[in-house]
């Protein structure tokens, strides 16, 4: 069975080079590939087998790029009890226009999600920047959009979001990039996109610039979204000092670890718990083997009971992509 999705996006003060407007298409289809995969993961009785991305439209000037989004595969009638009422419509080519801007939603949360994992991961070298407000913003704003398109509860579409993505998202920086900014020369461009509207000017400014994003660096942190700390040493007054844990259930990282907290984090509240569940990037380096020597632990986020209801977590023992 096939559906077609559009999907279009404008840059109003777009680029005319041929090699900016290849990369800003092939982020377009990695990011919308990713949304789909966040529809997979919210609707667990959505099979997707095939997604064909093809190109309608190119125009330089104002950068336009117009695709169509087919998918093939298999759509349980059970699927209908997680929808809203009519969706079912969706099962054919003709999309009811209410539904056809789904998979730009779920690549845009896509977007957002990884646009603020790339803002947090500049911020922790630069603390005097504040916590991210417009990129928090429009994520939530996307995530509660989505989840009344297709009725399910926001925190299900988040946890959908997490799980697909959250393995890939420093590999995913580079296709944010060239979207939110396909000019090589760096300058911000008013984004116009269908069925959602223009994206905020705010948010984009707020994005990391390029010299920023560099600081990134593969090699020396791991990502590990979801996963069990013990919590060894505590220092209610102090984020960034006299914190250690271990984390439960990866065979790669077995020793204690000194720990510092990102500073939305309440340090007082932590230092009541022996066991938290939270994203962390793993800081360390990697050996002329290939293996990975841990030395510090960075806690992002600390997930309270119920907030991955519903979700699907990464194997503890999954390998960073």
């Amino acid at each position: 069975m096939e559906l077609a999705f559009p999907h279009r996006v404008e840059y109003r003060d777009g680029t005319a080079s041929i090699e900016e407007i290849i990369a800003n298409l092939k982020a377009q289809k990695k990011l919308l590939e990713e949304g789909v995969r966040v529809l997979e993961a919210a609707l667990p009785n959505l099979n997707v087998e095939t997604i064909h991305i093809r190109v309608v439209q190119v125009a330089a000037g104002s950068l336009i790029t117009e695709l169509i989004i087919l998918l093939y595969g298999a759509y349980q009638q059970e699927i209908e009890s997680k929808v809203v009422g009519g969706i079912e419509e969706m099962f054919g080519t003709d999309i009811p226009e209410e539904y056809e801007a789904l998979i730009t939603l779920a690549a845009l949360a896509v977007v957002y999600f990884v646009a603020r994992y790339a803002y947090d991961a500049v911020r922790q070298k630069k603390q005097d920047r504040p916590a991210s407000t417009h990129i928090e913003g429009d994520y939530n704003t996307v995530i509660n959009v989505i989840s009344d398109k297709i009725n399910i509860p926001a925190t299900l579409v988040d946890g959908a979001v997490h799980h697909a993505v959250s393995s890939r998202r420093r590999s995913l920086i580079k296709s944010v990039t060239n979207f939110l900014r396909p000019r090589e020369d760096g300058r911000i461009s008013p984004i116009e996109v269908r069925g959602v509207g223009a994206l905020s000017p705010e948010t984009l400014a707020e994005y990391p610039n390029d010299a920023e994003l560099s600081e990134i660096d593969d090699s020396r942190n791991i990502d590990l979204p979801n996963v069990l700390l013990d919590i060894r040493a505590v220092d209610r007054d102090n984020n960034n000092t006299g914190w250690a844990a271990i984390v439960r259930g990866d065979k790669r990282f077995k020793k204690r670890l000194p720990m510092d907290l990102y500073p939305t984090i309440d340090a007082k509240d932590l230092a009541k718990r022996e066991l938290v569940t939270g994203d962390v990037i793993v800081e360390g380096e990697r050996k002329p083997d290939g293996s990975f020597k841990a030395k510090r632990i960075h806690l992002i986020a600390v997930k309270e009971e119920g907030d991955n209801e519903g979700s699907l977590e990464s194997p503890p023992d999954a390998k960073p992509m």
